[in-house]
């Protein structure tokens, strides 16, 4: 597997763990809205510090995906101009 395959199927892996990472936000949020009502103090600090937590993780894997593909396209130029230049 080359370099830049490699970078890909990482990328690929990331960007699945950002879309469920979004979707376990989205249901942390929705349980909190329904539920706030309902539940004692530490089971509300609970799940808005795992909200909190699992926003953290979202801006992350963003960030991780955007540096991925940064250096795939850095390493393809690498790879076009050597093939250029023979």
């Amino acid at each position: 597997m080359s370099e830049s395959e490699s970078i890909k199927a990482n990328i690929s892996f990331h960007e699945k763990m950002y879309f469920a990472a979004i979707a376990v936000l989205l249901v942390l949020i929705g349980w909190i809205s329904s539920n706030y009502a309902n539940v004692g103090t530490f089971h509300l600090f609970l799940s808005l510090l795992a909200t909190g937590f699992s926003g953290a993780y979202v801006v992350f894997q963003y960030r991780l995906i955007k540096r991925l593909i940064r250096v795939c396209s850095e390493s393809q130029h690498r790879l076009f101009s050597i093939k250029k230049n023979r």
